[in-house]
């Protein structure tokens, strides 16, 4: 059983911070509304799930040949994960890329999720070990993976249209851009006490 749940917040604020799949939620959300946008999903939880399952897979096959992979991909990825972060200022990097994908479809949100390196982060360092150690664990851990994704992408809908409408809404999108930007370097805290354990 997972004894330590505290694991979820650092999930909730890696999924937070601005990639490529968060910005194709905020540009569909623009493009074709909150409701078509939310039946993709699925299609994200999907791409996490097989992406997250087969970096584990990869971490679980190379430790006994290289026992500090694990914490190379850890510490790569967090690298990664705070420098997207950094973006997260920059609304104009938003609207770029919601000019270069005018039509999103349900596999580009599945095969843009599969290729995230937020998944590498997840999978050799928020997620705790024990989640691959049995069945109920496994499915707790990604039921609540699956709990934490759908706020996130909720809020990245809402979030999309804000930034992505009127120039008068892009003051209140600004607002939106630092406050979230502040929740997630608090959601890191417990990403960097670990790393530093």
């Amino acid at each position: 059983m997972i004894e330590n749940w505290l694991f979820v917040l650092g999930l909730i604020a890696v999924l937070m911070v601005p990639g490529p799949a968060n910005a194709l939620v905020a540009s569909s959300a623009h493009q074709q509304g909150q409701a078509k946008t939310s039946l993709y999903l699925p299609a994200i939880l999907l791409g996490y799930f097989y992406a997250i399952n087969v970096w584990a897979l990869l971490i679980h096959l190379a430790s006994p040949i290289w026992p500090n992979f694990k914490g190379l991909v850890y510490v790569l990825s967090t690298i990664c994960v705070g420098w997207m972060t950094l973006h997260l200022y920059k609304a104009q990097q938003l609207e770029r890329y919601s000019k270069t994908h005018p039509q999103i479809r349900p596999w580009q949100m599945f095969t843009t999720t599969l290729k995230n390196p937020k998944a590498a982060l997840l999978a050799s360092g928020i997620l705790p070990m024990e989640t691959w150690q049995s069945p109920t664990n496994f499915v707790l851990v990604f039921a609540a993976f699956s709990l934490s994704t759908v706020p996130v992408g909720i809020f990245w809908m809402v979030f999309g249209q804000a930034i992505l409408t009127s120039p008068s809404e892009k003051i209140k999108a600004g607002l939106i851009y630092k406050g979230a930007a502040l929740f997630v370097l608090l959601c890191l805290i417990p990403l960097l006490i670990k790393l530093w354990d």
